[in-house]
């Protein structure tokens, strides 16, 4: 017949569980209280992709802590496993390499921050919303709803474009007109569109230029400046209208000639 456990080691077994019980309470209350109050004025002030990035260290590393804990209070040799452990990562430390390179190059992001979450950009190329900057790799969101994940070496790597960094962008058309019109009429008809315009700046002023005497028509180049949050309006907008004012004054935009010689 089995023997019945012992009160002492039933009360131990309680005892073990509870301090279990208070690891985790713990810990959980510090990781929110990291969150709520630590981390708040982070987010204030360095933006949402750094905040993601130190709750999410700070996390794992209290995480990582409790199991520790855990583990020691179930009775596991602590130093047996971080031996074994030391053993077994030396074995994949060669596979790890990339991880540890995207995760320092991380950190350089996270200190230089060329970009902040929702911050539309263009990384070598590939060009989206930025969703997250996690530890490992950068997560965007492109502009026909396609998720891409870039490894944080590749974009510390990268050319980076950042559309939203500033307030106001500049947009430019290319505008020709026949050889056969006043270029100053036109320039001054565009520029009276655009002055009646409240989604374009007066400051920058807009810049009417022109920019080359191509084989059908003399090209005008027009700049104006708007809100970064009207862009993409602003850009249909510039040239369907100069389209309809250079119509109404009767002002040519020409197709494309060829003029071909032919010898007797």
């Amino acid at each position: 017949m089995d023997k019945l456990p012992s009160v002492s080691r039933i009360i131990g077994d309680i005892k073990i569980l509870l301090y279990v019980v208070l690891i985790w309470f713990a810990v959980i209350i510090i990781v929110r209280l990291v969150k709520n109050r630590v981390l708040r004025g982070l987010r204030e002030s360095h933006g949402e992709h750094v905040y993601q990035l130190i709750d999410k260290i700070i996390t794992y590393s209290v995480y990582t802590v409790a199991i520790i804990l855990t583990l020691n209070a179930l009775g596991v040799n602590i130093a047996s496993l971080i031996a074994a452990l030391g053993l077994f990562s030396v074995a994949v430390g060669f596979a790890a390499q990339t991880s540890i390179s995207n995760l320092i190059s991380g950190i350089f992001l996270l200190i230089d921050a060329p970009f902040q979450i929702g911050d539309a950009v263009d990384i070598g190329g590939t060009t989206g919303i930025v969703l997250s900057i996690d530890l490992l790799s950068t997560k965007l969101r492109t502009f026909d709803n396609i998720f891409i994940r870039i490894p944080n070496e590749t974009v510390l790597k990268s050319n980076i474009k950042n559309y939203a960094k500033f307030d106001i962008r500049r947009i430019e058309a290319i505008v020709g007109i026949s050889y056969d019109d006043d270029v100053s009429k036109a320039k001054s008809v565009i520029m009276n569109f655009i002055k009646s315009s409240s989604i374009f700046l007066a400051e920058p002023e807009p810049m009417i230029l022109v920019q080359e005497l191509a084989d059908s028509s003399v090209n005008l180049s027009v700049r104006v400046w708007v809100k970064r949050t009207d862009f993409l309006s602003a850009k249909d907008y510039l040239v369907q209208g100069i389209k309809e004012e250079l119509d109404k004054n009767g002002i040519t935009i020409p197709y494309p000639q060829i003029v071909v010689h032919q010898g007797k």
